[in-house]
């Protein structure tokens, strides 16, 4: 169990809604492409009003700062059903990873698999006071494009399960590449701290606001955001 995952909740019935298209984002979604169960493509792209309020602000203050970017999202608001595909994904992605012949309905059998795809990815079937942050409508996976629109490098994909998944991975480093890399971090992670948004310890890309993560961060008492 993470430290936050004892936060309570007290939701704030804020609307879920669409995100608008002036906010960037990969299309089409790269879930959907893996065959996520989202039942329409108005599920795809939504996040909390208050969110895509913040995300507005820090891609205009973006714009003052290093105008040859733009935000780009690459995640948002999940649906429990689809949160439950990408955490089985992970798990069999792992098993072969591993070596193992398996399959996700085993998974009881390797606690240390499901220790491995838990530093990356909420356990949908743990109870409802934790939800997984997607699910709340509150978490975001971000990165950065270039005027071109080519993602900036970032030292990692989204969804590396991996150590250079670590926001810090890069900072202790020499070479010229890798300062370029924990350059690009910091200026996401700059970005989004600004506008209120806790960092995921595991993940460079993970950003999320309101929910037990947020609140476990800054001290709050409890989280706005629950399960939607």
């Amino acid at each position: 169990m993470k430290p936050w995952h004892s936060i309570p909740i007290i939701d704030n019935n804020e609307k879920l809604v669409q995100i608008p298209n002036y906010i960037k984002f990969i299309d089409p979604h790269p879930y959907a492409v893996l065959g996520a169960p989202y039942k329409n493509k108005n599920q795809i792209w939504n996040l909390r009003e208050g969110v895509i309020s913040l995300l507005t602000d820090a891609e205009n203050y973006l714009k003052t700062i290093r105008n040859e970017f733009s935000l780009v999202i690459y995640d948002s608001w999940r649906p429990l059903e689809v949160q439950k595909f990408m955490f089985n994904l992970a798990l069999e992605n792992q098993f072969k990873k591993e070596g193992i012949s398996s399959k996700a309905n085993d998974i009881s059998s390797y606690p240390h698999i499901i220790k491995k795809v838990e530093k990356f990815w909420a356990n949908p079937f743990l109870d409802q006071s934790d939800p997984p942050p997607h699910s709340t409508g509150g978490a975001v996976d971000i990165s950065l494009i270039n005027k071109s629109g080519k993602l900036v490098n970032m030292g990692s994909k989204i969804d590396e399960m991996n150590e250079r998944a670590l926001p810090g991975f890069y900072s202790n480093k020499n070479n010229k590449d890798h300062i370029t890399l924990n350059d690009n971090r910091e200026l996401l992670q700059k970005i989004m701290l600004k506008f209120g948004f806790a960092q995921h310890p595991n993940e460079w890309w993970h950003f999320s606001y309101g929910d037990q993560l947020w609140a476990w961060q800054y001290n709050k008492e409890y989280a706005i955001y629950g399960m939607i």
